[in-house]
């Protein structure tokens, strides 16, 4: 069964902040609304001992275990800032969110920023939904962009042994999420790509 829409867009506002969560008192306040929305997760040990977790796998100093970036596994090289990071930066303006998101200070591919992006393409295509430009893009972005990398970052992490099990929780309810979405997408038929001209509203 699919979850109701409120509960799908309260798990990925949750979802949103815990990935983008810049200290333990953030990721624990991203947890409790991961919490309410049904979830039975497991507890940490220690708030802190997760941000040095965190860190590791997704923030740094140092090379990162897994990288929240979808420029890392959808370019043929895995870099930051390439080919990935440029097409969402597309997306942003076209639904005339640009400045919005840059002001975030996280680069337009991060995980957090694509999932507020599918958010608001969600919010937008539920107001219009004979928006066939709207229509077009939301299940692109979604079925064909983020679901060629994110079960791809959702195994690294779950792989890695540095992973505490709150984090491994999220990751799957991000993946829980995902395939939601998914699933309540309108069909389209033979689109690959959309063009980027022009403003979606």
């Amino acid at each position: 069964m699919n979850e109701e829409p409120a509960d799908s867009v309260r798990l990925a506002q949750a979802l949103r902040d815990f990935f983008a969560a810049a200290d333990a008192d953030a990721l624990a306040l991203a947890y409790a609304g991961i919490k309410a929305c049904g979830a039975a997760p497991p507890e940490p040990v220690s708030w802190l001992e997760t941000e040095y977790a965190f860190n590791r796998l997704f923030v740094g100093p140092g090379a990162l275990m897994a990288p929240p970036y979808s420029s890392v596994y959808m370019d043929p090289e895995p870099r930051l800032l390439g080919n990935a990071t440029e097409m969402v930066r597309a997306v942003h303006e076209l639904l005339g969110l640009e400045a919005t998101f840059q002001s975030s200070g996280m680069p337009d591919d991060h995980l957090s920023v694509e999932i507020d992006t599918a958010l608001t393409l969600r919010a937008r295509h539920e107001a219009a939904p004979d928006n066939e430009n709207l229509r077009v893009l939301r299940r692109y972005f979604v079925a064909e962009h983020m679901d060629a990398w994110i079960p791809v970052f959702a195994d690294r992490v779950l792989r890695s042994p540095a992973t505490p099990a709150v984090i491994g929780f999220a990751v799957r309810k991000l993946e829980k999420w995902l395939r939601a979405e998914k699933d309540v997408l309108p069909p389209y038929d033979d689109v690959t790509q959309p063009a980027t001209g022009g403003e979606c509203s």
